[in-house]
């Protein structure tokens, strides 16, 4: 806001200042116009260096120092027109708007501007003083105006105070309430595609010619969940998923979704960390096998290939993966054994030399018929 003010300053200052000298030129000469010439070049330098710092140092925005600083610039100048005008003439005018422009813009965090006005009224009182050669009453008169002005500031002050504190309060739970929604859009969906639908209501569909699709489930989890009550199963899940999670986030890859018992993840191009993931994935397992006194396994399959993602519907979006790739890792993730990680020719040619593979050999899928695997054992 101060910055704006010193825009519109910075604007209307030199015609008003040519409007208001020329006539006292041609009047008086340029004699006695020092001081007015001086105050003017001031006023707009003031209003030039903050528009200037406002764009070549951004930091400042944030500094309060800064804010202070400008405060008693500000009130300065206005005093020192005050002090000239008013001693000479008896015209606060320029002063009064200052002052009043002043407290109703430039608001401050801490209350450090009520000890400026009142320096800044004892400063007008010398002038006046030598005017009215110390007679007390003509010196009380001719302080009404500035005094009044004062008064107007305080109450302006405590104003904007209280009303940039209600704002500063409304825009903290504002941007409380925004963030809060991002993390759970963000969770829901790949931040790309959130901003795509908060940005036009809809998202367009993406092909990858390349993407990394693993696929995870818990084996022999039907039994296992048949001799638990309900809350204990999802409470069960939870911690398992949760831990797959944390394993995902690690990585940077992308989790996509959890149907039942199993879990999907996909990774555009990096497939070795998608290989790492799932040696991570086994590893939080047998963790929470070795805590909990159980003995469950997953089946892993990773398959690589063109895929395509986009969001379905309009409400309660899914945001999920389509194409021959993901049903070859789905096929490859059903036909594994318990506790090991079957992976295709294609994720073998891409994951590089940092890892340990076994042939297993041709083997027939579901609706693809014999294709060649490889079981991953973990890192080389």
């Amino acid at each position: 806001m101060s910055v704006r003010y010193c825009k519109v300053v910075a604007v209307l200052l030199p015609p008003a200042a040519l409007a208001t000298d020329v006539p006292l030129v041609r009047e008086n000469g340029i004699d006695g116009l020092g001081w007015l010439l001086a105050w003017q070049l001031a006023a707009e330098l003031v209003c030039l260096v903050l528009i200037a710092a406002d764009r070549r140092l951004p930091a400042l925005r944030g500094r309060e120092w800064a804010l202070y600083a400008f405060c008693g610039v500000f009130i300065g100048l206005c005093t020192w027109i005050g002090m000239v005008d008013g001693g000479m003439r008896g015209d606060f005018s320029i002063y009064a708007a200052g002052m009043t422009f002043g407290a109703a813009v430039a608001g401050t965090p801490r209350r450090v501007r009520q000890p400026m006005y009142a320096a800044s009224l004892f400063a007008l009182a010398i002038p006046v003083w030598q005017r009215e050669a110390g007679d007390a009453v003509r010196v009380v008169a001719g302080l009404v105006n500035p005094f009044c002005v004062v008064v107007l500031c305080l109450w302006l002050d405590r104003f904007t105070y209280s009303r940039d504190r209600a704002l500063y309060r409304e825009t903290q739970r504002a941007e409380a309430e925004r963030d809060r929604a991002d993390g759970v859009l963000y969770n829901v969906l790949p931040r790309a595609v959130a901003d795509e639908i908060k940005q036009s209501g809809r998202a367009r569909a993406r092909k990858f010619d390349n993407l990394g699709v693993l696929f995870a489930d818990l084996s022999g989890f039907t039994q296992f969940s048949s001799r638990l009550p309900p809350d204990a199963l999802v409470l069960v899940l939870d911690e398992i998923f949760s831990s797959f999670d944390a394993q995902v986030q690690r990585h940077g890859l992308e989790k996509i979704k959890t149907i039942g018992d199993a879990y999907m993840v996909v990774s555009q191009g990096r497939i070795d960390a998608l290989c790492r993931l799932a040696l991570d994935l086994r590893a939080a397992l047998e963790h929470y096998n070795h805590a909990n006194g159980t003995g469950l396994s997953l089946r892993i399959g990773l398959h690589a290939g063109p895929a395509v993602a986009g969001v379905l519907g309009v409400q309660r979006f899914l945001y999920d993966v389509w194409g021959d790739t993901v049903n070859v890792a789905s096929r490859l993730e059903s036909a594994g054994r318990a506790g090991s990680i079957q992976v295709s020719e294609a994720v073998v040619r891409q994951a590089g030399e940092g890892f340990s593979f076994h042939a297993r050999g041709l083997v027939e899928l579901q609706g693809r018929g014999r294709l060649l695997t490889y079981w991953l054992l973990g890192t080389a």
